[in-house]
């Protein structure tokens, strides 16, 4: 089986980790996968090891390369950019959208599908296949197919030789409205009042020199500024060995975020065996559980959540447990091998060739 999944962009989100966690592990059962990319960027150093799965171009060589090597399906992963293109190839060949967006303004294309006549939806979240289910205006079927992590999250953690010295409060994504990294930023000013030793880690993009600025001068504010290391880029592969670091120091992983369709930071975070702190709200609960693989607080309770995480930084048996079964719970659906197995399957029913 032979499978083209396309997306916009090639930076270095969550969806390019997904991708190439399948090129990565795909082969090994059987399906043959490519993927095609509309634009290219910094996440391309990311596919070297699998580069000649890796296509780049506008939609004339997208619709060239269908007419060439005849997949058994296609994929669109949020981009609806690509759709005039399918319109020609969807009578040929089933389309399957895939819907990892928690974005609003971003799914509104699903109200306008009947050119592209999908045959099924992908979604990575029993939160996001509610959502799609009442959005869509094209009836198909909403499977959920789980999120791959990377070989290099699975890995076993290794011992840091050289620890941070104060415990490490974590957090992982973009700069915007949606992830609510300025929540973060009050979190730590909470925390700080409780013990001067804590660092705070962020590791995100900010929007140009303006969101360079507004995140200095939001540090300032709340007194954060001699305790936050900031990482504006930082390769997915070294990602691992930070959050080896944050456990190292007796620290924790947490998100602010106000709209996810997964939470793969977290998932990342569950993988290297750290206690994490997440909202008890969207996909959250499905990957945490409060008390038996994280922790959960109220959404937009900021207070409740510092004290959550001060209970965590000053507790190592419980945020030790914490973080060995997060580990456990995430590698059960979420190993390359498991979820990998999970989409072949799910492929090969909306094709029909099981």
């Amino acid at each position: 089986m032979k499978v083209l999944f396309a997306y916009k962009y090639l930076t270095l989100g969550g969806v390019e980790s997904v991708l190439r966690a399948r090129l990565e592990g795909l082969p090994a059962i059987g399906v043959d996968a490519h993927a095609w990319f509309l634009s290219d960027g910094p996440g391309q150093a990311s596919f070297q090891d699998v580069r000649d799965r890796v296509h780049i171009g506008g939609l004339h060589d997208l619709q060239r390369w269908v007419d060439s090597e005849k997949p058994h399906a296609i994929t669109s992963i949020d981009t609806e950019e690509v759709f005039p293109a399918l319109a020609d190839i969807a009578y040929r060949i089933p389309v399957i959208l895939e819907i990892h967006s928690p974005y609003r303004e971003n799914r509104a294309y699903l109200r306008w599908l009947r050119a592209i006549r999908p045959r099924a939806y992908f979604v990575p979240s029993r939160h996001q296949s509610t959502i799609v289910a009442k959005g869509t205006a094209m009836r198909a079927p909403v499977l959920v197919v789980p999120n791959p992590l990377r070989d290099i999250f699975v890995a076993e953690p290794e011992p840091s030789c050289a620890p941070p010295p104060n415990a490490v409060v974590a957090w992982i994504g973009r700069l915007d409205a949606a992830k609510d990294w300025q929540a973060f930023l009050r979190i730590g000013r909470l925390l700080g009042k409780a013990s001067a030793k804590v660092e705070l880690w962020m590791v995100g993009e900010a929007q140009g020199l303006a969101g360079h600025d507004r995140l200095f001068r939001k540090a300032k504010r709340e007194q954060v500024l001699p305790r936050l290391k900031w990482y504006p880029s930082l390769a997915h592969d070294v990602v691992p060995r930070l959050l080896d670091a944050v456990v190292a120091s007796g620290g924790v992983l947490t998100s602010t975020s106000r709209t996810e369709s997964f939470g793969m930071t977290i998932a990342e975070g569950m993988a290297r065996a750290c206690a994490v702190v997440a909202p008890n709200e969207g996909p959250f609960p499905e990957l945490v559980g409060d008390g038996i693989a994280g922790r959960l607080y109220r959404p937009g309770d900021e207070k409740n959540a510092a004290g959550i995480i001060a209970d965590l930084l000053s507790d190592p048996t419980q945020r030790n447990v914490l973080g060995l079964q997060a580990r456990s719970a995430i590698l059960e659906r979420h190993a390359p091998d498991v979820a990998l197995r999970v989409l072949a399957d799910s492929l090969e029913r909306v094709l029909g060739l099981g």
